[in-house]
């Protein structure tokens, strides 16, 4: 071959490969993959719900978010290209919940109780009793936290639990730290109305789902601090319900805009992350947790963040799960590509056990 047609050639391929390549780019980013990172679990092929053997599915923890979402959203059969997103809304919330300060209605200010009572908790020398004491001086947040511990997640016993103090005795220092953190956030997260109402009972149980399996795959696989990782994965949920707050408000304005699943979808994507962040620094937690709020999509991550990863993929299965969108091979199977098999099968059962804990 003559040099010259040989250099023509090479010259040709690099050139299509290079548009090919940025086709391919272009292409990822109207479909938001480009600016998002997939954090991609890899799932065993005995538990995969294919027909092929040997096949090994590529599970995205994102993806089931999303499907979570959209189904949260009132949207689970929506095509992807069929879903809008009003740029603009996005952008005003994203600009509302930067521009709050730590007073306004989208960064609620620490729980009076938070430091008093992590400090108690945490103290090997304190008494039930004497925590109960702090928990019994606030009505709201005794009268949620016995609710909680009667749920089917936390109740050890037929008879319903009476007391602060009995609840303390039978749960454990352990399952106290879950349920008070639980029930500090709950009245932020459940207080919607309206069409938006359905769609914040339906986040609070994935919310405690989250924390819940971010808790115990931190205890069990990281050998992280338990409370940690189930005290950031409830900032996550909070952090989201304050951003379909912001999303409300700005679509309640004059313009009035019309409500769009896709629009909601982006806001949740965009702000829950970060907003979470600024209130672990407002609350002045642990640098752990922050940090942990700030690396929950970086898809290689360890520690605590891997574990809110993981608590966000089995929050999701499992409300999926619950609402027949998905099966509990593909559950199960997502599970046990990211911890031993009897770790994934028993946060499994911790998952479906969540189902109606808060009815």
């Amino acid at each position: 071959m003559d040099l010259s047609v040989f250099v023509m050639v090479i010259i040709s391929a690099v050139f299509a490969a290079v548009l090919a390549g940025g086709l391919v780019w272009l292409w990822q980013r109207s479909s938001g993959d480009a600016t998002r990172p997939q954090r991609q679990f890899r799932v065993s092929p005995t538990l995969s719900a294919t027909t092929d053997e040997d096949a090994v599915v590529a599970v995205s923890v994102d993806d089931l978010q999303r499907r979570f979402l959209l189904s949260a959203l009132g949207a689970a059969n929506t095509p992807a290209d069929a879903l809008r997103v009003q740029r603009s809304v996005v952008d005003d919330v994203v600009a509302a919940l930067s521009r709050a300060d730590m007073s306004s209605r989208y960064t609620p200010r620490r729980p009076n109780l938070l430091p008093q009572l992590i400090q108690s908790v945490n103290d090997s020398a304190a008494s039930s009793r004497s925590i109960a004491r702090i928990i019994g001086s606030d009505a709201v947040l005794a009268a949620t936290l016995l609710r909680i511990a009667n749920s089917s997640l936390y109740r050890l016993q037929r008879q319903d639990i009476q007391s602060i103090e009995r609840a303390v005795t039978l749960i454990g220092n352990d399952g106290i730290r879950q349920i008070i953190s639980a029930a500090l956030v709950q009245p932020v997260m459940e207080s919607a109305s309206g069409v938006d109402a359905e769609f914040s009972r339906l986040l609070w149980d994935y919310t405690l789902r989250v924390s819940l399996a971010a808790a115990d795959h931190a205890r069990s696989v990281e050998r992280e601090d338990g409370f940690a990782a189930q005290l950031a994965g409830l900032l996550l949920g909070l952090s989201a319900a304050m951003a379909m707050q912001a999303a409300a408000d700005v679509l309640a304005r004059p313009q009035l805009r019309v409500r769009e699943p896709g629009t909601l979808l982006e806001v949740l994507e965009r702000c829950s992350a970060p907003t979470a962040v600024r209130i672990a620094g407002h609350w002045k937690l642990s640098a752990p947790i922050v940090q942990a709020l700030e690396q929950v999509d970086v898809p290689a991550a360890g520690g605590l963040a891997r574990s809110l990863q993981v608590g966000q993929l089995a929050a999701s299965a499992a409300m999926l799960h619950a609402q027949g969108l998905m099966s509990e091979a593909e559950a199960n199977a997502a599970l046990a590509s990211q911890m031993p098999e009897h770790v994934a099968a028993w946060l499994w059962k911790r998952m479906t056990q969540a189902d109606g804990a808060l009815e």
